[in-house]
Order: structure tokens, then C-alpha cells, then sequence
């Protein structure tokens, strides 16, 4: 596959420098570079487009911004020189709206979210956080719903690589920072209620359809209060968010190992529309985002997943499926 890493595009509001007051600046990479280049950089990297690695942007770190989604706590202890903190608290509850229609995308709010740490619309920015884990990747999902314009890559590894390696750190907080954002919601990337209901039928499905719950929930046997019906969209294979993921969620699969899980033992085709889901989106973004690496054409994650699903009716076309042996559950790696 051909890379398309971010390049040169300077930021013009970079506000939070290495310079800024009540910031303590530490380290710069190459410190342990007598130590395995592996731990730095990584093959899912070398591969997809909107993956990099500690190797890559320690090269670039002048060019993009960073977006870092852990806790406030952990930012405050340690962060990556110049990166801005997006909460996924607020990523999460403030983005959407729950309507008579289902979940629909506010994205004026996290607009407004995204433009208050200082990305504008053109930034090339890359997100990371513990790993290569579920906040990480909807964030990436969130930028491109609002139709952020320029490159949006995840750092394999996340911080904990790049601290390991001796990269720049900062402690503390930075200064406020505001820029202009107007965003455009690019649906493309979003799968409303009404686009699933579409092409789900009492016997399955028009489009592929990717659970990435666990198996107990995709079956129904591990319930939720939140919703009234337990099991899956009808039509829907199961892939747990996890079998995309190496040591515990800190990195992502080599794309050999994600191209035999999602094409020969998913069988699933890229050229044909995919739908992503979970319980809120989030774990769905994981399967989002791998299967756009992997060249999906088109490629939707359910804004509402099951917490919207699972509270609809039969009687109106919200078909689902629940049971032990029910559906299919693809789990190579687990």
C-alpha cells in the first residue's frame, strides 16, 4: 500500500511551544538509540496511511499537531512536547444528541471542543494516548465526522513508546489556546440508525455488517441494563475490537496479521460498504479505522451502535438476533 504521512503543512495558531511558561521540557529521541529500533518503530507504520510510529515523528514532530486523549492527570505528569489535550469525556458525551431518529452528530459542539485546544481545520494532527486502544482511534473517527481537512494519523504505541524512547516530554499544563473551526459533518463516515434499518432485513443484511463487541454480548448472554434487547444485528459477523490489537492494546496488528483476520477469516470484501458498531461507537471505531487502513472503499461506524439498537422493536424494522450459536464470531487471535 501506498503512505500518505503527514508532510510540511506548519500549523499557523501553534500556540503551545517548547517555550511556554510553567512547562518543564525533557528528552530528545535518539537518547536510547543503542536499544532495539523495533520498540520505536512498528510494521502497521510502515504500511497504512494513518498510522505512524515514535521513528516518524520525532522527524516531523514541527509539522503536526498532537491531540492527546488520556486523563488530565496523566497529561498533566507527562506529555509529549507541544501536544494538546482532547478529553474523551467530552469526545464522547457532547458530540451527539440522542433524537426521535436516534443518535445524530452535533458537530458544531466538538468543533467548538477540538477548536478550544487550537486545531484548526487544515492541521495535520496526530492522536495518541496509552496504546493504539479505542479512545485513540475515535478520536481519529470524530475529526474525520466533522470533516477535518488535513491528515488525522494515530501513533502506534502511544506515549508510553515514545516516552521509553527518550522523545521530548513536557509536565504541567498549557495555556488556553482558540482557533477557528467550522466544521462540515462528512457522512461518508457515519452510519445513522435509518442507514442501518435500511439495509437490514428480517434475514439478514444488505451491507456487511462488524460487531466488535465480545462474543458473550454479540450473542446476548452477556446483558446490559441500557437496553431492553440483548444479542446482535441481524446479519452482522463478530469481530472483537481486541483481535485487532498486540500486548493488551498497545499496539496494532501487523497488517499481515489484520488482512488474514478481516479478509480471509472475515472474508469480507473493502470494495463492498461495511458498517462498524458496538455498545456507543467507540469500540466500533477500532474495526472503523482498521478497515480504512486496509483499503476499505466504504466504511460507516454506527453512531448510536447498540445502546440505540437494542432499544428499538421488531415491529418496526430494528431486526436483531439473539442466541448461543447464533451468527458468526471471528476470533483467529484470541
Amino acid at each position: 500500500m501506498d503512505s500518505n504521512r503527514p508532510h510540511g503543512r506548519r500549523t499557523v495558531l501553534r500556540t503551545i511551544g517548547t517555550a511556554v511558561g510553567g512547562l518543564s521540557l525533557a528528552g530528545c529521541l535518539g537518547v536510547n538509540q543503542d536499544r532495539e529500533p523495533e520498540l520505536y518503530t512498528t510494521p502497521a507504520a510502515d504500511e497504512f496511511e494513518a498510522v505512524v510510529d515514535s521513528m516518524w515523528l520525532d522527524e516531523y514532530l514541527e509539522d503536526v499537531e498532537l491531540l492527546d486523549i488520556r486523563a488530565e492527570d496523566e497529561f498533566a505528569a507527562g506529555h509529549i512536547a507541544g501536544a494538546h489535550r482532547l478529553p474523551d469525556t467530552e469526545l464522547l458525551r457532547d458530540h451527539y444528541e440522542e433524537t426521535a431518529d436516534g443518535y445524530e452528530a452535533s458537530p458544531e459542539v466538538i468543533a467548538d471542543i477540538v477548536a478550544d485546544i487550537g486545531i484548526e481545520p487544515d492541521d495535520d494532527v496526530v492522536v495518541y494516548g496509552e496504546g493504539s486502544n479505542l479512545w485513540e482511534t475515535y478520536a481519529i473517527y470524530t475529526l474525520r465526522a466533522i470533516g477535518h481537512d488535513g491528515t488525522v494519523s494515530l501513533l502506534d504505541g502511544g506515549y508510553p513508546v515514545w516516552d521509553d524512547a527518550g522523545g521530548d516530554t513536557e509536565t504541567g499544563t498549557p495555556d488556553p489556546a482558540t482557533a477557528s473551526y467550522v466544521p462540515e459533518l462528512e457522512t461518508d463516515v457515519i452510519a445513522t440508525r435509518e442507514r442501518v434499518a435500511d439495509n437490514v432485513r428480517e434475514d439478514g443484511a444488505d451491507v456487511q455488517l462488524v460487531d466488535n463487541r465480545s462474543p458473550a454480548e454479540y450473542v446476548g448472554t452477556q446483558k446490559s441494563d441500557a437496553v431492553s434487547r440483548h444479542g446482535h444485528i441481524t446479519g452482522a459477523i463478530n469481530i472483537e475490537f481486541t483481535q485487532n490489537l498486540v500486548d493488551g492494546g498497545d499496539r496494532l496488528r501487523s497488517p499481515d496479521d489484520l488482512e488474514q483476520l478481516w479478509l480471509e477469516e472475515a472474508g469480507l470484501d473493502p470494495a463492498e460498504e461495511t458498517i462498524s458498531y458496538c455498545s456507543t461507537a467507540v469500540r466500533g471505531s477500532v474495526g472503523w479505522f482498521v478497515m480504512e487502513q486496509l483499503g476499505w472503499e466504504t466504511v460507516r461506524n454506527y453512531e448510536g451502535s447498540w445502546n440505540d439498537w437494542g432499544t428499538l422493536s421488531e415491529d418496526d424494522g430494528y431486526y436483531y438476533t439473539t442466541g448461543e450459536g447464533t451468527g458468526t464470531v471471528i476470533d483467529p487471535f484470541a
